[in-house]
């Protein structure tokens, strides 16, 4: 016999609230000749040019009532703007996107703060891998004079990704903030800029429809 399913089971509408796997995101610039503070989470969608591929904060620095976020990992993702390609006809030795990440992650410290203060504040920036990246497999074919020839390199964080425990609770209407900060600005090898998220991954309270 086939089992009657529960019509309230996976429901958007029953009463109460409802707890879905989510997670609180926001991407900015870095700026090529590197800046000794980043603030992230307080410009909100549709403010200075803020689009939901750039954050999906609803309020400035706050979760608007009744919605309560639970924070269980924290990451970050940084994207040089350099290319992964090089090219060259000569023997020259070029900045490239793993030397912008290596001087980027090794650097800096994670400041996050929530109310009145702060909650966790680890160094360096690496500490904080990120969980999803590309994976790129490079070919080389036919006939090449040297010195031609074309690089291609990519890197990315790697490591366990870093879990709060015990897991923070961001509570409606109550500020937080995660900051990046650096004791002197940290140039990019390349002299190319590059784009930078912090990602916070947990479980959503909210209103049921």
């Amino acid at each position: 016999m086939a089992r009657i399913p529960n019509p309230n089971h996976g429901s958007v509408n029953r009463p109460n609230s409802e707890a879905v796997r989510s997670s609180l995101y926001d991407f900015q610039a870095y700026l090529a000749a590197g800046q000794t503070s980043l603030s992230f989470f307080q410009v909100p969608v549709g403010q200075s040019g803020k689009t939901k591929a750039d954050t999906n904060m609803e309020m400035a620095g706050s979760l608007p009532s009744p919605k309560r976020f639970v924070i269980e990992t924290l990451e970050l993702y940084f994207f040089p703007d350099v290319s992964i390609d090089t090219t060259s006809a000569g023997a020259v030795n070029t900045a490239s996107y793993g030397a912008d990440m290596l001087s980027f992650l090794s650097h800096g410290y994670l400041d996050l703060f929530i109310g009145s203060k702060s909650y966790l504040t680890e160094a360096p920036l690496g500490r904080f891998p990120a969980s999803t990246g590309m994976r790129m497999d490079t070919d080389l074919s036919g006939t090449f004079a040297a010195p031609n020839f074309v690089k291609s390199q990519y890197a990315q964080t790697t490591g366990l990704i870093y879990r709060i425990d015990p897991n923070l609770t961001l509570e409606p209407t109550q500020n937080f903030n995660v900051s990046l900060n650096w004791p002197t600005a940290i140039p990019m090898p390349s002299g190319s800029g590059a784009r930078i998220g912090v990602v916070m991954r947990g479980v959503l309270f909210r209103n049921s429809q």
